[in-house]
């Protein structure tokens, strides 16, 4: 069979520098990606941007696809991290979207985003409430709760932002006439607009919260409930566990029957303690939590016998819609007496909501950082403007060394490469990508030290869960498969030794210096070291697999 046009063969060319292969998969893909980045940015303009840029993107990444049957799902994913970024970049510059692109996109999807502020803000301006008058009674009913809404809504805004704010929308004056109108500058009217866009946006937000928690709150379920966090010696170890996802899984555990986990079996029971993943370019402090959580997240509790509901995926601010989904779902959990798991509560990394209040609209929650309250409407809004929500709503029939057997599996998938965000590498290689940024100077100082700090710590707990498996093992009767973990756990000690070591030359959060003309080429034999170990290290744990093929325990010896 001829498959010379197959997009499996194009992708082959197109590898080796034929651009002409990859003009044939853009000229048969772009129509999909557009769709795709037209329902993120809901801006046929953006989405067009959001697509040159993937497409582009894509072109100078095709190495790292690793199979060619699965270009689609990889592309859409590139397009998909394009579109986010894009639009949190627009969240933050305060950047106007044009009516006219408004209006355009109106008519092409032939209806109306009533969750989209400046799009109710253009429609409600103008002139369809003209044309509601002779239509509808119905329609001109729900125009007027709008405008009344709206009303309400507007009274966040002092007298002078109001003024402005209601000249561009309703009465769709320009900034420059409004600049003349109130004798003032265009760039002192941008800048009043942008701050009463914001006020409104966020004062909606709180009012459609107040909304969805009154009406979705049944007569049986608390106005407030507080769980207890454990306190004394020893119980702040999860806020300790460098791998903070591990930590929080670690915290929630005694609430959910399962508090007889070591910290150590949590990483490696979960896969955390062989996990690495850097960002190829700088190794800058994100690289560690660049990975798609979702799948990771569910299959690592799975192996703890638990199974668990998400919202969010963290990489944006939340839409109203998502916000009411993670704060349900929060409430949900604490209400049956168990801490949800949350992303960027105080700082970029997990932690745990144990309380909600209704009345006054707060979270309670805990992370590394800090432990204090956030209101409602301010969740999902951190340093890193992401939402995401992880909960336990129930448990799993997980053997016990079955869940071994597929966590050992997860580590040995990680190792040889899985998906991830462009510019950023995971597994072995990503040890290859760390020194080459150390051997061109440019490794960030508190993104590397970070990155070696985390490494470190979890290869130690991998180490550490080898050894516990060592004694389980032997003590199961199974000396032989005691012997290939035990093994295993001396390649990943060594390795943990190695990034103890690199870790050292460059502290956390001080950063060292990565830049200097020697420490590099000791960061670059350490790190060819830790390689090194996690390679044969990787092998063992394949052999440990196949040895524990068919193990059955007596539940005396579980772990």
């Amino acid at each position: 069979m001829d498959n010379r046009g197959t997009d499996g063969n194009l992708i082959v060319r197109a590898r080796s520098g034929d651009r002409d292969a990859f003009g044939e998969l853009v000229r048969r893909h772009r129509a999909t990606a557009f769709g795709w980045a037209r329902r993120v940015a809901r801006d046929p303009h953006l989405a067009e941007d959001i697509v040159q840029e993937a497409l582009l993107r894509a072109f100078m990444h095709l190495g790292t696809l690793a199979d060619m049957d699965r270009f689609l799902p990889w592309l859409h994913r590139i397009v998909r991290n394009e579109a986010l970024m894009k639009l949190r970049k627009s969240e933050h510059s305060g950047r106007e979207r044009t009516f006219t692109s408004f209006e355009r996109e109106t008519r092409m999807t032939g209806g109306m985003d009533w969750s989209d502020l400046d799009r109710i803000l253009h429609y409600m301006s103008d002139g369809r409430e003209a044309t509601c008058e002779k239509g509808d009674p119905s329609v001109r009913l729900a125009g007027k709760e709008f405008l009344e809404t709206m009303r309400q809504l507007l009274r966040c805004l002092t007298a002078k932002e109001r003024a402005v704010f209601e000249a561009h929308f309703f009465r769709q004056l320009s900034p420059h006439e409004i600049a003349g109108l109130f004798r003032t500058s265009t760039a002192s009217v941008y800048q009043s607009l942008a701050r009463a866009k914001d006020k409104v946006k966020e004062e909606r937000l709180r009012v459609r919260l107040t909304d969805y928690v009154r009406d979705h709150r049944d007569n049986s379920s608390m106005v407030k409930a507080v769980l207890p966090l454990p306190q004394g010696p020893g119980s702040a170890k999860w806020k300790r566990c460098k791998t903070s996802f591990a930590g929080a899984v670690f915290a929630v555990l005694p609430h959910v029957n399962r508090g007889h986990y070591s910290l150590t079996e949590v990483m490696g029971l979960t896969g955390q303690a062989f996990r690495l993943t850097v960002e190829e370019e700088t190794i800058d402090a994100t690289g560690p939590s660049m990975y798609f959580w979702e799948s990771k997240f569910r299959d690592g509790l799975l192996n703890l016998g638990l199974v668990s509901e998400h919202a969010g995926d963290g990489g944006a601010p939340p839409t109203p819609f998502m916000l009411n989904k993670g704060i349900a779902l929060i409430r949900s959990s604490i209400a049956n007496g168990k801490p949800a798991i949350a992303w960027d509560l105080f700082a970029p990394e997990f932690g745990v909501v144990y309380g909600y209040d209704d009345e006054e609209l707060l979270l309670y929650a805990e992370d590394a950082q800090a432990r204090r309250s956030i209101p409602y409407d301010r969740f999902g809004r951190g340093e890193s403007g992401g939402l995401f929500v992880l909960a336990v709503t129930g448990e799993a029939e997980t053997g016990e060394w079955e869940a071994v057997r597929h966590a050992l599996n997860m580590a040995v998938r990680h190792a040889y490469g899985e998906w991830t965000f462009v510019g950023y590498v995971c597994g072995l290689a990503a040890y290859d990508a760390w020194q080459s940024a150390m051997l061109l100077r440019r490794a960030d100082p508190l993104g590397n030290a970070y990155t070696a700090e985390v490494a470190a710590d979890a290869r130690g707990h991998a180490a550490g869960f080898l050894r516990g498996l060592e004694r389980k093992l032997a003590d199961a009767g199974r000396a032989e498969a005691g012997a290939v973990a035990g093994e295993a756990a001396a390649h990943y000690e060594s390795g943990a030794e190695a990034l103890e070591e690199l870790s050292a030359l460059f502290p956390f959060p001080a950063g060292g210096s990565p830049d200097d003309p020697v420490l590099p080429e000791a960061a670059i034999a350490l790190l060819e070291r830790a390689k090194g170990s996690e390679e044969a290290g990787v092998l063992v744990l394949e052999r440990l697999i196949r040895c524990l093929d068919g193990i059955e325990v007596p539940p005396a010896m579980e772990l």
